[in-house]
């Protein structure tokens, strides 16, 4: 089978080249997301809050003013907490104001007085009834809001029922119904939950992340998408659209405030960053809820007619809260706010960003955030890479030269009087022996409206490496700053370094899904370098469904240790090659899929990791915007050629190497691993002479036994020799080009050589 994978690659190359191309797509879905609420998804009862299924009334805390959210941390309700707090449960609920506080009802017909069922007893010639079984109903009140303040009262119906007449052999001759005498509006079920305390959000659709923003106001925001609260699309219909995500506030008292309070909310808010962008149709809306409950549109803004013309920067708005008499209040004691939007419903799509929501009284000229604060999380300390096993880290050659953080200033007074500002940054090792890596260091700078601390790990850190290779190793770095103002969430970094078994360019989120499309073989090579030889257990992919189903897509994996980049037509060799494979989307917590190898194998030096395929349809990965680091790895075959990656903007495939320390050792290794660091390519097996008429010969640097067999471009094997430095006879072959196929019988290792055939003269 190998054999005929390579074929049909060698038929491809010398086919006149197919166009293909490689792309990046919005995500299908959130992995992080979704697996960081998996367990959820797999136990849950049928819960939901208020808003979405109508049948859960939460008990909250009523919030007061000021509200502030800059998202630095979630402050929205967690995922299990309603399953996890509900008090009570009613049945058959019904009341006056159940449908006007937006619970879902159902209508029936039923009896307020005891209904019967009739059967005939042929022993004594007579009728008998049986009472039906009452039916409880939890009713609370004919209040026309606020139904779930007032205590619950059990009533009793029963269902209709018909009285018969029956013949003296008890057959059933006439029925009568007995007609309902009350018709209820009623919900089958109705859970009682306790809110979450410490929250300021009832709901828990959007996504507070760090990664998706590009230059926000502060650290961390809030993005309305086209997934639901377990990170997956609300419709998977394709060209599904409608209603997507919601960020509800929780209830706010308004009760003692009047228009002249001038209470605004204010809010920044981005589309697209580094996400799908809105197009002219997707909308980005805020809402009011009145006294009557009903929620009213005070503000709204509309997509892009393209990508290149959204602006891609935050953009503050302020909306006053009026008190209308002429239409229901917003000043009660309950007041909501939300966001919501319109979107794709069938994936990670048009993105809306929110940052800095602010809600306070007197606030007629008060558009001023006195903030200072750091604008992303701390990255990788490494230069090369975001994780690095702890076997192959050197110390200061592997650490990064210069790491940017940006700080933002919100005032309006920094472009001309930026203030002093002092910050301190500092390391320490955690794991194996806790020590100072780099003593706290005390610095000032002075906030402008964009400033950048510098933190400069190669020459600032030191790291003994003395007792190498280790089995872990933690490093945590840390920078704060002191401005000195209302909110010190968003002043401190913290970054955590593990040196275990892992090695990667991502940071672990996904923004765009990365494929290759076309017609013919297509493959693409990821390329990690190793040190010292180390023994690769298992690799990782964040794999993406995107554009369609490709759950049945027949590829392979491959890992090569050379690529000849831009030469037609070169056979590549793969030192393994795993086949038949399909994407696999659901694996570990962190969303990537885990391939762990049957047999581990020991590498050292330069590799090119990827996939093969012919299915026209695109194998997508997740790739990281936020981490650049791959870009110059990557590589993919396309019109029967290597190449470098032209794919903008950089960013990283998730792709990921896992090493096994187990089995790391020197001269002996367990003969269940397969050692590629020794002897790699060490003979440069040359085939000539090239064309032929007759003999070819085969040459490497030691004598060693070959098993060649020739074959034509359809894949069919012509003839087959054992071969010792010597040659194989092709004149009775007729003039054409053939392939080479020779397999070292001492290393395994098979290399594919072009040849052409010709008459001899």
């Amino acid at each position: 089978m190998k054999k005929l994978i390579g074929m049909i690659g060698m038929v491809w190359a010398l086919l006149p080249a197919l166009a293909q191309e490689e792309s990046l797509s919005p995500l299908p879905a959130n992995a992080p997301l979704y697996y960081s609420t998996r367990s959820y998804q797999v136990n849950k009862k049928n819960l939901r809050y208020l808003i979405e299924k109508k049948n859960i009334v939460v008990k909250t805390n009523t919030l007061s003013l000021p509200f502030v959210d800059d998202f630095s941390t979630n402050r929205l309700r967690s995922y299990k907490w309603l399953e996890n707090h509900v008090t009570d449960t009613f049945y058959n609920v019904f009341g006056t104001c159940l449908a006007v506080d937006g619970v879902e009802t159902i209508s029936g017909k039923f009896m307020s007085d005891t209904s019967w069922s009739y059967s005939y007893d042929l022993v004594n010639k007579k009728v008998d009834s049986v009472a039906n079984p009452v039916m409880p109903f939890t009713f609370f009140g004919p209040a026309i809001t606020g139904c779930f303040d007032q205590p619950p009262q059990t009533f009793f119906y029963w269902e209709p029922y018909y009285t018969f007449t029956f013949d003296t052999n008890g057959v059933k001759r006439d029925s009568v119904l007995v007609p309902a005498d009350e018709t209820i509006y009623y919900a089958p079920v109705v859970y009682f939950a306790q809110g979450e305390p410490g929250t300021l959000w009832a709901d828990n659709y959007a996504y507070v992340n760090n990664t998706y923003p590009v230059n926000p106001p502060s650290i961390g925001v809030a993005t309305l998408d086209g997934l639901n609260e377990y990170g997956l699309p609300y419709n998977r219909a394709a060209n599904s659209y409608g209603s997507a995500d919601v960020l509800t506030s929780k209830p706010i008292d308004f009760s003692g405030y009047k228009d002249s309070n001038d209470i605004y909310l204010s809010f920044y808010y981005e589309a697209m960053g580094l996400g799908d962008f809105p197009e002219k149709t997707d909308s980005i809306i805020v809402e009011f809820k009145d006294i009557g409950n009903i929620w009213r549109t005070v503000w709204a803004d509309t997509g892009y007619s393209s990508e290149a013309n959204v602006p891609n920067e935050f953009v503050q708005i302020f909306i006053k809260v009026p008190d209308n008499p002429i239409q229901s209040s917003f000043y009660h004691n309950a007041f909501q706010f939300r966001f919501r939007n319109m979107a794709s419903l069938y994936g990670n799509n048009d993105h809306w960003h929110i940052d800095y929501v602010r809600l306070d009284k007197d606030r007629q000229s008060d558009s001023i955030i006195r903030d200072i604060s750091f604008m992303y999380d701390f990255p990788t300390i490494l230069k090369e890479y975001t994780h690095l096993p702890a076997d192959q880290f050197t110390g200061v050659d592997d650490l990064a030269d210069s790491i940017v953080l940006p700080v933002r200033n919100l005032d309006p007074d920094a472009v001309n009087n930026p203030p002093a500002t002092n910050f301190v940054k500092g390391a320490s090792e955690l794991y194996p022996t806790p020590t100072v890596v780099a003593n706290d260091a005390l610095e000032t700078f002075n906030a402008g409206p964009y400033n950048f601390i510098g933190v400069n790990p190669a020459s600032e850190y030191t790291i003994a490496t003395s007792g190498f290779p280790v089995d872990s190793l933690v490093i945590k770095s840390r920078v704060f700053i002191q401005p000195n103002d209302s909110r010190p969430q968003n002043d401190t970094l913290y970054h955590s370094q593990n040196f275990n078994n892992l090695m990667a360019y991502d940071d672990g989120s996904a923004e765009r899904a990365y494929g290759i499309s076309g017609l013919g073989i297509k493959k693409f090579g990821y390329e990690f370098e190793l040190r010292q030889p180390d023994t690769l257990a298992a690799f990782q992919i964040m794999f993406a469904q995107v554009e369609q189903d490709v759950s049945d897509l027949i590829f392979n994996f491959a890992l090569w240790d050379t690529l000849e980049l831009g030469i037609p037509s070169f056979v590549d060799s793969p030192i393994l090659l795993i086949e038949s494979k399909k994407p696999l989307y659901v694996d570990s917590v962190n969303g990537f899929a885990t391939y762990v190898l049957d047999t581990p194998i020991i590498l050292s030096g330069k590799y090119y990791f990827g996939w093969a395929q012919n299915d026209t349809r695109k194998i997508q990965i997740g790739y990281d915007l936020n981490s650049t680091l791959g870009k110059k790895h990557m590589y993919l075959y396309t019109s029967a050629t290597w190449k470098k990656s032209t794919i903008t903007p950089d960013g990283s495939p998730m792709i990921r190497f896992i090493f096994d320390t187990d089995f790391w050792g020197t001269n002996t290794f367990p003969l269940a691993v397969k050692d590629l660091s020794k002897n790699k390519e060490d003979e440069s097996l040359v085939v000539y002479p090239n064309p032929t008429s007759d003999v070819v010969y085969l040459k490497g640097h030691s004598a060693t036994s070959y098993e060649v067999s020739v074959m034509n471009l359809m894949g069919q094997e012509l003839k087959r020799e054992k071969i010792l430095d010597g040659g194989m006879h092709l004149g009775a072959l007729s003039n054409g080009v053939y392939i080479i196929v020779a397999k070292n019988v001492t290393t395994g290792k098979t290399s594919y050589h072009k040849i052409l055939k010709t008459s001899s003269r």
